[in-house]
């Protein structure tokens, strides 16, 4: 759902950027140069500060998420390795980009499972017994 939204708003930034610059092209193409230009620049302004404004957003939340760990620590072979610990019997910590199976307990079944969907059709996947009502 969250792809779709985020398509739509793309397509409707498009479509908006699109009837703006043939309005503009339109008005600017019957006034005189002097008012063009001096319109021209106010509308530079604003597009300047629009694109500030983007750029602090995508700095400010670029930091908030997804990044290292902030308790990372350079290894010296030129990566950053998250520092993570676990104590206790049985315990494991995993930090940074991992793939892979841990197992922990006595008896423990590893199970792996891939599937692909096509279309708009779904994927259920579950290591035990499972019950789906739609």
């Amino acid at each position: 759902m969250a792809a779709m939204r985020r398509r739509v708003l793309i397509w409707g930034g498009i479509a908006v950027a699109m009837v703006a610059a043939i309005g503009l092209g339109v008005y600017l193409s019957r006034v005189e140069l002097a008012e063009a230009d001096q319109l021209a620049s106010v509308i530079g302004v604003f597009v300047a500060l629009a694109g500030l404004g983007v750029a602090l957003y995508g700095l400010l939340a670029g930091r908030s998420g997804g990044g290292v760990d902030a308790a990372a620590e350079d290894s010296g072979d030129g990566q950053t390795r998250p520092n993570v610990t676990a104590s206790g019997e049985r315990s494991v910590a995993i930090g940074g980009d991992n793939s892979g199976i841990v197992s922990t307990g006595d008896n423990a079944r590893n199970v792996q499972m891939n599937a692909k969907a096509s279309g708009s059709g779904r994927v259920y996947q579950a290591g035990g017994d499972q019950t789906i009502n739609e």
